[in-house]
């Protein structure tokens, strides 16, 4: 007699390990690992939204087209002189989430869209920026080069 499994019965393992991993592994994730991906890839579009609108203006220094990261909050500047209304497209607000960004920085831009600190002096150049969008043990990024390029880099 042969020792071993038939054809059969490794297909059969294969299907339930499969109809389980279909039901089981959304739930042992949880919705955390879904809220920290929502609000990097909201986080993502806004950065670049502020970016092309900074590139577009003649003083990379102005205030009003920089990108502001606080714990609660990644957007536009919120200053109050920049003539913004209250209903904004440039601003992700998580106050009323457990999701936190870090670190807390302003980002200017020059005319090409490469990030420039406050001094107008390029940054980002020996390592790449990156922002961190995160809730428990749940975490996602967003990385900013040298050149002004975003994307997400978990």
């Amino acid at each position: 007699m042969s020792k071993g499994f038939t054809l059969i019965e490794l297909i059969t393992v294969l299907v339930i390990l499969g109809i389980i991993s279909v039901f089981a592994v959304p739930r042992l994730s949880g919705a955390e690992a879904f809220s920290v991906i929502g609000a990097r890839d909201a986080g993502l579009s806004v950065a670049r939204q502020v970016q092309l609108r900074a590139m577009q203006q003649e003083d990379p220094s102005d205030s009003c087209h920089t990108l502001t990261v606080a714990a609660s909050r990644m957007g536009g500047s919120a200053a109050s002189g920049c003539g913004f209304n209250t209903d904004r497209s440039d601003v992700v607000d998580l106050s009323d989430s457990s999701v936190r960004i870090s670190p807390q920085q302003t980002i200017h831009f020059d005319l090409l869209g490469r990030p420039i600190d406050s001094d107008k002096k390029r940054i980002c150049v020996s390592s790449e920026c990156q922002i961190t969008f995160s809730q428990g043990a749940s975490r996602a990024s967003i990385c900013l080069n040298s050149e002004g390029y975003f994307y997400a880099c978990d």
